[in-house]
C-alpha cells in the first residue's frame, strides 16, 4: 500500500554571483512526496514561463522524479534578483523554498555600462 505523502525540499536554490554577462545560470530544487510534487519557479512575485527542453528560450525549466531545475541561457543584467521555487502535491498544497539571489559581480556591471 503505497501512502501519500506531503511536500518536502531537501535541496533549495542557492545564491549565484555571475562573472560574465551571457553565462548559463542553474538552479536547483529537490522534492520529495507521493504523489510527486508539481514545480513552479518564480523571480520575486512573478511565475516564469519556462520553455520546454526543446524550445529556443532563455529560460528552460527541467523536472526529472522530484528535481526540479532552472536553467537561464545568456544572462543580462535584467535577469538580476530573486529567484525561488514553490511546489505542492495533493497532501501539501504548497511549499516555498528560500529566495536565492541571482547578482553580478562589480567588475561585471562596470563593463556592461561602459560599453
Amino acid at each position: 500500500m503505497i501512502v501519500d505523502q506531503a511536500t518536502t525540499l531537501s535541496v533549495e536554490p542557492r545564491d549565484v554571483t555571475v562573472s560574465s554577462v551571457g553565462d548559463v545560470v542553474v538552479f536547483r530544487c529537490q522534492l520529495h512526496g507521493i504523489p510527486t510534487p508539481h514545480t513552479h519557479w518564480y523571480r520575486g512575485s512573478d511565475v516564469i514561463a519556462a520553455a520546454a527542453d526543446d524550445d529556443d528560450e532563455r529560460y528552460v525549466v527541467h523536472d526529472d522524479n522530484g528535481l526540479s531545475i532552472l536553467e537561464i541561457h545568456t544572462v543580462t543584467d535584467d535577469d538580476a534578483g530573486y529567484f525561488h521555487c514553490r511546489a505542492g502535491n495533493d497532501v501539501e498544497r504548497s511549499v516555498v523554498s528560500r529566495f536565492a539571489r541571482l547578482s553580478f559581480n562589480a567588475t561585471t556591471s562596470a563593463n556592461n555600462r561602459c560599453k
